[in-house]
């Protein structure tokens, strides 16, 4: 965000919207939602499916850290749900929850874009879909006087 404020980047692609206030140059873009699944092995669904409730509060979970919108949301579901999920590990980074599910270090909370090539190769399985919980993608630029024609094109779509 230093690098956008500085003006030396046109662009910065997160999935968190930085702070607002009335001094804020920042302009936050949707560029993609994308819904969260429960995804884990195959070996440890086993062939048998469970309901989602015990699959929450029964198998070890790999689970965003607190300070992401997808934790909150998670976090509200299974208060909602009155399940206390076992938590293996908590992750700020979805390359790492990836290598995690795929060591089978328990049930992932993951969008299955991040894992769809072990998914259609059957190395994972989604479990289940989380209705109501999805990770929002943005793009945040800054007001410029001058801004690039080839983000705002690219930004139009």
């Amino acid at each position: 965000m230093r690098g956008l404020e500085a003006l030396a980047l046109d662009v910065v692609l997160t999935n968190l919207a930085p702070a607002r206030d009335a001094a804020s140059h920042w302009l936050v873009h949707r560029i993609d939602e994308q819904p969260i699944s429960l995804i884990g092995t195959p070996a440890r669904l086993g062939p048998d499916s469970r309901p989602l409730r015990a699959l929450l509060g029964e198998s070890p979970l790999v689970l965003p850290t607190r300070e992401t919108a997808l934790r909150s949301a998670f976090d509200a579901l299974v208060d909602r749900m009155n399940v206390s999920p076992v938590i293996a590990a908590e992750v700020d980074d979805m390359a790492m929850i990836r290598l995690l599910v795929r060591a089978d270090a328990g049930l992932a909370i993951i969008p299955p874009i991040v894992v769809q090539d072990e998914l259609q190769a059957g190395t994972l399985v989604e479990a289940a879909r989380l209705d109501g919980i999805s990770e929002t993608f943005l793009a945040v630029t800054r007001e410029r006087r001058f801004p690039n024609p080839l983000l705002a094109d690219v930004l139009s779509r």
